[in-house]
């Protein structure tokens, strides 16, 4: 039987040992820490030491049957903003349960399940709607609010996650000058030409990305984004590029109408947010700010034009891929 003796570090050493606890009727053994007396060999009731000793129970039959750790369950409540009050009426249960759970309580199976689904946010919204009486309107308010954005965030970032894969190169060849799609590059090299140019319109900005692209390759013997461009009418453009604006579009930058001729809208390009320009190279922003310098004073139909001159379009077979190797014959230089 364990003293609990004034403990003094000078006389008391600590060990371990394994012991068998038996947890909801079932045995589990761990290797416990035990302090005791130097000179006699007691045991000495150490309540901090015996609280951890009790954490690595629970977490190890935790671990056994898949439970969630106190602080996963502390976590699924703080994404949704709400007090253990708050959540409790939610879920139907006493406060005191979920301050028990998060403090190192061991739930039960069936709570444990119900907090496993409440980790997607779909099913909060739905327990939420469906126990809103049980709660005041401002934390109701409050929690919607919180859900709605969550899931305008999964959305996006389930998007973006698509882009990466679906633009994501299987092999680094000609077509994508040697390098792996970067997504972030694309994100912050458009900001940068879109915070820099005045009216940036698409299909300028086209001829930006291309440019920048294929003077980086003929320097470096890379690209910096990794896209691959197609022959179009109006010159090179990245393969989908209406999808990767698209995927830019509220988050990094927004479309703003210009004028309007003959029903048709004229629209440029507006930054949301500063460019990050310490994720490029030495050598790549050398290459972008030499494309900025180079082109800022051309107009889309200037720029188009001139890109019409380059081997790289001439030689290419309309909507098929441009090779990198002909960014040698670059004429912009």
């Amino acid at each position: 039987m364990k003293s609990k003796d004034n403990i003094r570090s000078d006389n008391t050493k600590l060990i371990t040992k394994k012991i068998t606890y038996e947890v909801r009727g079932e045995p589990v053994e761990i290797e416990e820490t035990i302090r005791i007396n130097k000179e006699t060999g007691e045991e000495i009731f150490d309540e901090e030491i015996e609280n951890k000793n009790l954490d690595v129970l629970y977490n190890k039959y935790r671990s056994k049957y898949s439970l969630l750790l106190p602080e996963e369950i502390t976590e699924i409540r703080k994404m949704y903003g709400l007090s253990q009050r708050a959540f409790s009426r939610i879920l139907g249960w006493g406060e005191i349960t979920t301050h028990r759970y998060e403090t190192g309580a061991l739930q039960d199976q069936s709570h444990n399940d119900t907090l496993v689904l409440l980790k997607n946010p779909e099913n909060m919204k739905i327990l939420g709607e469906r126990n809103k009486d049980k709660i005041n309107q401002r934390d109701y308010k409050k929690i919607m609010e919180k859900l709605d954005n969550i899931l305008i965030n999964n959305i996006d970032n389930a998007l973006e996650e698509n882009i990466i894969k679906k633009y994501t190169n299987e092999v680094l060849d000609e077509y994508c000058g040697y390098t792996q799609f970067n997504y972030e590059k694309l994100v912050n090299i458009v900001l940068y030409f879109a915070l820099n140019i005045e009216k940036l319109y698409k299909t300028k900005l086209m001829k930006f990305l291309f440019y920048s692209d294929f003077v980086n390759f003929k320097n470096n013997t890379v690209s910096i984004t990794g896209l691959k461009y197609l022959k179009n009418y109006y010159g090179p453009t990245p393969v989908r590029y209406d999808l990767l604006l698209g995927i830019l579009s509220d988050k990094f930058i927004t479309f703003e109408v210009d004028f309007i001729f003959n029903s048709e809208e004229f629209i440029y390009i507006k930054p949301i947010e500063q460019p990050c320009l310490s994720i490029f190279s030495k050598e790549e922003l050398e290459t972008i700010n030499y494309v900025f310098n180079r082109f800022k004073n051309l107009s889309s139909k200037e720029i188009s034009e001139l890109s019409h001159k380059e081997k790289a379009w001439e030689i290419s077979k309309t909507k098929e891929l441009i090779s990198y190797e002909l960014a040698k014959d670059l004429k912009c230089e």
